[in-house]
């Protein structure tokens, strides 16, 4: 149970952090007034902790990815992911459009990935389609790291996740997720 009270704090303490960064969001300047002040380096990597939510529970997992941002709006990820109880596996392609252009920005993500799970004795890979929100935060200027906050809701096409309630089972295809992560650029 401490594991799951540190990780609690964790997650607290990286939320509290980056209110910061999202206090005068609606105070900033326009699109048009702000120019990009950093050089946007074009691969970036790193990995994201998860919080999933199906089937009436929470579900915690990690993922690790690669970003190559090939214009200042958008970019493309490769990404694998796994849940800490081996509940399913999944690698993908992302596509994210960021709203100014910059390091610190707020973006839209587009994504489908293939996951792999067992139910009753089998192995299926249904396909997955993902949407999601999020925004990338700089605590420090001159660093070469940022965090990632991001929120994602995505749906399984075909076999749904399931979970074995007593008598019952119950199935999931569509799922929402908390995702905190750093990446290195």
């Amino acid at each position: 149970m401490n594991i799951i009270r540190n990780i609690k704090i964790f997650v607290a303490a990286i939320l509290l952090v980056s209110v910061q960064s999202f206090a005068g969001y609606f105070l900033e300047q326009s699109p048009e007034e702000s120019q990009a002040k950093d050089s946007l380096s074009t691969f970036s990597f790193g990995g994201e902790f998860g919080l999933e939510y199906y089937v009436g529970k929470v579900h915690p997992g990690i993922s690790l990815g690669g970003e190559f941002r090939f214009h200042n709006h958008h970019s493309a990820d490769l990404f694998a992911s796994a849940m800490f109880g081996g509940e399913y596996f999944q690698f993908g392609l992302d596509w994210r459009f960021f709203f100014r252009g910059t390091r610190e920005d707020d973006f839209l993500r587009l994504g489908v990935s293939m996951i792999s799970f067992e139910r009753d004795d089998k192995s299926y890979f249904p396909p997955r389609v993902m949407l999601g929100y999020g925004r990338d935060i700089l605590f420090f200027k001159n660093t070469s790291f940022l965090c990632r906050l991001e929120f994602l809701t995505s749906y399984i096409i075909g076999k749904a996740l399931s979970e074995k309630d007593g008598v019952f089972t119950r199935d999931a295809h569509f799922t929402a997720s908390l995702n905190i992560g750093i990446y290195l650029f």
